[in-house]
C-alpha cells in the first residue's frame, strides 16, 4: 500500500493525541497535549511529519533541531516515532526515519540521534536495521 507522508498541523491534533497514546500505551491528559502541540507547532526548530495510508493516519514522527555546543554543529532528535501495529510491515517507519534524515541533513546536521525505551526489543531491532547505532546511555531522574 502506498504511503503518503504530510506536515502535521494544529487540526491534526486529535490525530496526534491517539497516536502518541498508541506509542506510550497510556492515556494522557488531553488538554495538556492539545497546549503543547500548539507551543510545538509554533516552534521553528520542531517539526512533525504525518505518515498516511489512503489517506487514513497510520503513523508520524517528530523531529526537533538544536545546536549542540558539545557538537558545535546542529544535531537532529527524534523525539517521537510511531507506527500503528496494522500498518507495520509497509516500510512506514523506515520511510518517516528517511524524512527525518533528509530534514537533519537540510539543516546540515552532524547527526540524528532518538532515544528508545529498554524493553522496546522490537523497535531496538528496527533501528539498528536501519542503521542507528547504541552509543550513549541515557539517565532520568523523575521529578
Amino acid at each position: 500500500m502506498p504511503i503518503e507522508l504530510r506536515p502535521a498541523r494544529l487540526n491534526d491534533a486529535d490525530t496526534l493525541y491517539q497516536l502518541i497514546c498508541e506509542l506510550k500505551q497510556t492515556t494522557f491528559d488531553r488538554d495538556a497535549f492539545l497546549s503543547g502541540l500548539a507551543r510545538n507547532l509554533d516552534d521553528p526548530q520542531r517539526f512533525y511529519q504525518l505518515a498516511l495510508q489512503d489517506n487514513h493516519p497510520v503513523g508520524m514522527i517528530s523531529l526537533q533541531m538544536q545546536f549542540h555546543l558539545h557538537h558545535v554543529r546542529w544535531i537532529g532528535e527524534v523525539q517521537e516515532l510511531v507506527v500503528m501495529p496494522e500498518s507495520r510491515g509497509y516500510n512506514t517507519g523506515q520511510r518517516l526515519l528517511a524524512w527525518a534524515e533528509s530534514k537533519a541533513r537540510e539543516w546540515d546536521a552532524e547527526l540524528l540521534e532518538l532515544s528508545c525505551g529498554a524493553l522496546r526489543k522490537d523497535a531496538h531491532r528496527f533501528y539498528l536495521r536501519e542503521g542507528y547505532e547504541p552509543t550513549h546511555m541515557r539517565f532520568t531522574k523523575r521529578l
